[in-house]
């Protein structure tokens, strides 16, 4: 009875503790920290398991397969400007921002054979998940410095405003096939649709200061949309021994087109990092999904406590799809100089008495942005199993720091250094399963 307590109370520590990742200020450019994995895939850190984090393979032979997931992503942005002293030497960071949003997403899937019915080795499946978060809110409390003599030294003369808002979702539909007893091959169906994007920016002034970056209030309202993308995944997974299996795909580069009333993406002449700029009149732009490679692998362990072992590789070809068309007056093109990356997880499963898992994992990530930006995640978790019905829960640690220029520079003052921007964000998810 205690044992069970204790293990509640550990889980219930897993929800309450911090958890880190980008809040994605270049969301509108690159998609990443998708987690489009089960709870129980990503806390023995599967992130890039590939074709094992999908349910018509994962779940293969299973008359009857239904996932809800609810993921909840709390996110902790801190900007600061360096101090220099008389000597050019930087004393400390000086934080002027720190913002706290927090944001939640549902996804479900469901799968089953059609062996029982048609009498075909084939399972199918149909899925809808968040593919690529915008979201992102950004405020900035601008107050005056006035001189001795004045009561209220400080008065807050404005704020500085972004707030990106709304989701690309991916509709997905699978099937698989047994060719034989060690080879299963299928491809996914991705139907990428978007879900009311919309980006503000702008300041909101109470009264004229040096500090504010506009001497009035302004702010831009942007509507933007996408143009429905379908793209295919091709693999297959092969058991190489009874306790020992691998996973194979490939998704090939597609583009992507967004509609907008005049966001225009640009290059940020000091680091040469994605940047924004507006235009008075409706543009769009376009990206392309690199194409993706993935490697997984699944391994089961013979000794005593059952054990399972999973992880994989990913390569993605940013390098040569790092040109952005930008279509306005005249058809434009923005060149990043992003780099290809690669990402690595593995982790481990431990089954406890014969019926509690304990999941841990490890992440990392490159980033086409650059080495700044890579990041090493940890992943926990645990789950629960009531007849068909089972519960899996993970946590995910990691953090990120980087050099970048003010998002508001002020109207008289010119800030030749960087700011430097701390991000870290919680992320909590949950998986309810039911199966026959």
């Amino acid at each position: 009875m205690l044992f069970k307590l204790k293990n509640k109370i550990k889980i219930i520590v897993l929800f309450a503790m911090n958890l880190v990742f980008s809040q994605q200020y270049f969301s509108p450019l690159i998609p990443s920290n998708n987690f489009l994995s089960s709870a129980s895939m990503l806390a023995k850190g599967g992130e890039f398991s590939g074709l094992f984090s999908h349910s018509v393979f994962s779940k293969y032979g299973e008359v009857f397969n239904f996932e809800f997931d609810l993921t909840r992503n709390s996110y902790a942005e801190r900007r600061s400007v360096p101090v220099i002293d008389m000597f050019d030497d930087v004393v400390t960071q000086n934080v002027y921002a720190l913002n706290r949003p927090a944001f939640a997403s549902i996804s479900w899937s469901l799968s089953g054979s059609v062996n029982n019915y048609l009498k075909l080795p084939v399972s199918l499946s149909l899925s809808d998940s968040p593919y690529w978060d915008f979201r992102y809110d950004y405020s900035e409390e601008v107050r005056a410095s006035l001189g001795p003599g004045v009561y209220n030294r400080d008065p807050v003369v404005g704020y500085h405003l972004i707030n990106i808002d709304g989701v690309i979702r991916s509709l997905k539909i699978g099937i698989a096939s047994k060719i034989n007893s060690w080879l299963k091959m299928g491809v996914l169906l991705d139907n990428l649709y978007e879900d009311e994007l919309f980006y503000m920016k702008g300041v909101n002034v109470f009264e004229e200061d040096d500090a504010l970056a506009s001497d009035t209030t302004l702010l831009k309202d942007i509507n933007m949309s996408v143009e429905n993308v379908s793209r295919f995944t091709f693999g297959a997974t092969v058991d190489l021994k009874r306790n020992m299996s691998i996973a194979l795909s490939v998704t090939p580069s597609t583009e992507i087109k967004f509609l907008t009333g005049g966001l225009i993406p640009s290059i940020d002449e000091k680091t040469l990092l994605p940047s924004f700029n507006f235009s008075d009149t409706s543009s769009n732009y376009s990206i392309t999904l690199p194409q993706e490679i993935n490697l997984g692998f699944s391994i089961k362990v013979n000794n005593p406590t059952k054990t399972n072992i999973t992880g994989g590789l990913i390569f993605k070809d940013w390098e040569n799809h790092d040109i952005y068309k930008v279509y306005h007056s005249s058809t434009d093109t923005s060149t990043h100089n992003y780099q290809s990356t690669i990402g690595l997880s593995v982790g481990v499963e431990h089954i406890i008495l014969g019926k509690t898992p304990l999941r841990f994992g490890f992440i990392y990530s490159d980033s086409p942005l650059g080495e700044e930006f890579e990041i090493t995640k940890v992943t926990l978790g645990s789950g629960w199993v009531y007849n068909n019905i089972s519960l899996d829960v993970v946590a995910v640690f990691g953090s990120v720091d980087y050099r970048y220029g003010d998002l508001f520079p002020s109207t008289t003052q010119e800030n030749l250094l960087l700011d430097r921007i701390d991000e870290k964000n919680t992320v909590l998810k949950a998986t309810i399963n039911y199966s026959f």
